[in-house]
């Protein structure tokens, strides 16, 4: 069996891929709905979490900002506008607090001396996405940013890679897809890139080797080891 050729593009996820992990997500949760006086374990916000996906509720994508506001109507608050932006508030000064980190800027500074194409496929919407890069200055490792408001349809389509691809000038056989959802699994799939599974968020092992997931890491860190050996 053909081995398949040398990685020359890769395409992040970027929330709980590039930045973030579920740990993050519950406590960012708990600290949201304190604000509203409603007192959330982490288990609770967890299991809710985990009861979207088992259900299919969740749909396409777990929505974090929407665990809080359902969390909150289950404790009789029922201002979903409000849970929601303060939430974002939340997430953003937290990331404006701890910037990109030190390994993510030496992993994609790594990779941009080995000569990869980055690019991101993300749902976090267009102006939150250039904003953050921007204040973090990581914005011109990325070649192609794609995001839902650019495209007919988003993931699990293949539609956002292509156009990632395209904007590469690579073919989908010359790219990678890293995400920490099955969404990202698939759409790189029907892209025809290979696929790997980095299970930090709401979405297990199982479930994005399930959802089509070429390899597995638990860490970025663990990236360079898979793409140059």
């Amino acid at each position: 069996m053909d081995s398949p050729p040398p990685s020359k593009g890769i395409i992040f996820d970027f929330d709980g891929t590039l930045y973030g992990d579920w740990r993050l997500w519950i406590s960012l949760i708990e600290e949201t709905l304190r604000e509203f006086n409603l007192l959330v374990t982490a288990y609770e916000a967890l299991e809710l979490a985990r009861n979207e996906i088992r259900t299919g509720r969740a749909g396409e994508t777990v929505k974090i900002s929407g665990i809080a506001v359902s969390l909150a109507r289950e404790h009789g608050l029922d201002c979903d506008d409000e849970v929601r932006s303060r939430f974002f508030e939340k997430l953003d000064a937290k990331m404006d607090e701890t910037g990109p980190g030190n390994d993510l800027v030496r992993l994609l500074e790594q990779l941009k001396q080995n000569g990869l194409i980055m690019g991101l496929v993300t749902f976090v919407r267009e102006t939150r996405l250039m904003r953050r890069l921007d204040t973090w200055k990581i914005g011109d490792y990325f070649q192609s940013a794609i995001t839902p408001e650019q495209v007919a349809e988003f993931k699990p389509s293949p539609q956002p890679y292509l156009k990632a691809i395209e904007d590469f000038h690579l073919t989908p056989k010359e790219c990678v897809v890293v995400g920490d959802e099955p969404v990202d699994m698939i759409g790189g799939k029907r892209a025809g890139t290979r696929t790997i599974g980095l299970p930090q968020g709401f979405y297990s092992r199982e479930e994005l080797l399930e959802a089509g997931a070429d390899t597995i890491i638990t860490s970025l860190n663990a990236l360079p080891s898979v793409l140059f050996k």
